[in-house]
């Protein structure tokens, strides 16, 4: 496996280790709120599709900002994984949506919405969720509304596991569908636009 993946899986599951440390020295117990009945399986399979949309439809859109932000993809994120196996993206993807949403939904959404109430939490969790994929302002604003969402379904829910599948199923998606596609392509030149093609 490639070092640059072990290091993104390590860090992705750091966060699961920094979740459930907090969740003991804050008294939450994420873990309890795992319902594993199948129709839930189905709920978080359906709950990916408006994700799965939104990127579909970001990459007809022509505006300066998302051509920005998939060039960025584009020279930044895909040689990052490069040489990755679909099982190696598969394995990333579980990571991120274990740990960032135990820590961002299970332990800071849960915990504030405990303190100070449910609409604090939401979008608080949303907001540390897009700052820590801030890696330009759309990325921030796109990470964002990700999380918004993902909190309302951890609302609606109640269940963790719901929001950890629709994580890992939405960037297994878009990482095997934008690493695969561009895997190999040269990089960019000044006049061409790197887009997200589905």
């Amino acid at each position: 496996m490639p070092r640059r993946i072990s290091l993104i899986l390590a860090f992705e599951l750091g966060l699961a280790v920094l979740a459930l440390v907090l969740a003991l020295i804050f008294g939450l117990r994420p873990w309890l709120q795992f319902d594993l009945a199948p129709g839930q399986w189905l709920i978080g399979v359906v709950a990916t599709l408006p994700m799965v949309l939104s990127l579909a439809v970001l990459s007809l859109v022509k505006a300066q900002w998302i051509e920005d932000l998939q060039r960025f993809m584009y020279e930044v994120v895909v040689p990052m994984f490069a040489g990755a196996r679909w099982w190696m993206l598969m394995l990333v993807a579980l990571a991120a949506g274990i740990g960032e949403e135990l820590l961002f939904r299970g332990v800071i959404q849960a915990g504030l919405s405990d303190w100070i109430g449910p609409g604090f939490g939401l979008v608080a969790a949303a907001l540390l969720f897009g700052l820590v994929h801030a890696m330009s302002r759309a990325y921030f604003l796109l990470a964002t509304l990700a999380g918004l969402y993902l909190g309302l379904i951890y609302i609606w829910t109640g269940n963790l596991l719901i929001v950890i599948l629709v994580h890992f199923l939405y960037d297994w998606i878009a990482l095997h569908l934008y690493v695969g596609k561009h895997r190999g392509d040269p990089p960019p030149g000044d006049s061409e636009q790197a887009r997200i093609t589905l």
